[in-house]
């Protein structure tokens, strides 16, 4: 790594050459250099690591990112790059690791829309429901209001109920946003909320909405593709299948809940009584 003397002799050698001295923009370059060596490199690593993820070139971004990286670790930013190449290459847990090193630099490196909601998923990805959750309590508040916002709010849902009871509250609270700024019950936000408001007791209301949600069809797809664990995904099909009136599904779908180490007793006490909307 170059020192500012270095860097000083450098300069003088490239006056010497050209026979002018630098632009006022080039001089600024320079004493930015002076003040953190490397930091031109690492710019340009930033730069060829953001243009490869821009065309989805994974392996490519991770490469950049990596050098911009071991050319300065104590910048945020390029450890932020590396989760977005992981988590492209499927990579999740690797990526996560690399937001938090981010996020150990800067706690603010995931705050803004160009980031924190793709960081967020990945997050979520990889099971990872408390940092989700913190990137996108951050975020949310200062997003423009978008359809991207409405499917984060039914995202930062999923994440809080997959957390446990202590977040049920919050949970519906951002299930409810999403529903309300997004203007339609959709499948994948209304069984979210309807599982959510049957676990807080609210049964009727529960019913109806996992009846409207249901109704619009798709569900098994909907579910399929929540980054969620198995028994969370289980618990949203019985409260689907519970509202068109299938009762035997609905039944074994709350037996593959009750194994969740979080929502097991909720789902042990659905089997102890007819599955909720079913007729009793």
């Amino acid at each position: 790594m170059r020192t500012p003397l270095l860097a000083l002799t450098a300069l003088a050698a490239t006056v010497a050459a050209s026979g002018s001295a630098p632009s006022s923009a080039r001089a600024s370059d320079f004493w930015e250099e002076v003040r953190t060596p490397g930091l031109a490199s690492w710019r340009g690593h930033v730069d060829e690591a953001q243009s490869a993820l821009e065309d989805r070139r994974w392996s490519l971004a991770l490469e950049a990112a990596d050098r911009a990286v071991a050319t300065l670790d104590e910048r945020a930013l390029g450890h932020v790059l590396r989760g977005h190449a992981l988590g492209g290459l499927g990579r999740e847990q690797a990526a996560v690791e690399a937001f938090l090193e981010a996020l150990d630099r800067d706690p603010k490196s995931l705050d803004g829309e160009d980031h924190g909601p793709a960081a967020a998923r990945i997050a979520a990805r990889a099971g990872r429901y408390d940092l989700a959750a913190r990137v996108l309590d951050r975020v949310l508040g200062r997003m423009r209001v978008s359809k991207e916002r409405y499917e984060l709010y039914v995202l930062y849902g999923d994440v809080l109920l997959a957390r446990g009871p202590k977040h049920l509250g919050e949970a519906i609270l951002a299930y409810r946003e999403g529903l309300r700024a997004s203007q339609h019950v959709g499948v994948r936000g209304g069984l979210g909320l309807a599982l959510a408001l049957l676990r807080d007791g609210r049964e009727l209301e529960a019913t109806d909405l996992a009846r409207r949600a249901a109704g619009q069809g798709r569900v098994e797809a909907a579910v399929s593709a929540l980054p969620l664990p198995p028994a969370e995904k289980a618990a949203r099909r019985a409260v689907a299948l519970a509202a068109v009136g299938d009762t035997q599904g609905a039944r074994a779908a709350w037996r593959e809940a009750a194994e969740s180490e979080v929502w097991g007793k909720h789902a042990r006490k659905e089997l102890g009584g007819a599955s909720p909307g079913a007729s009793r």
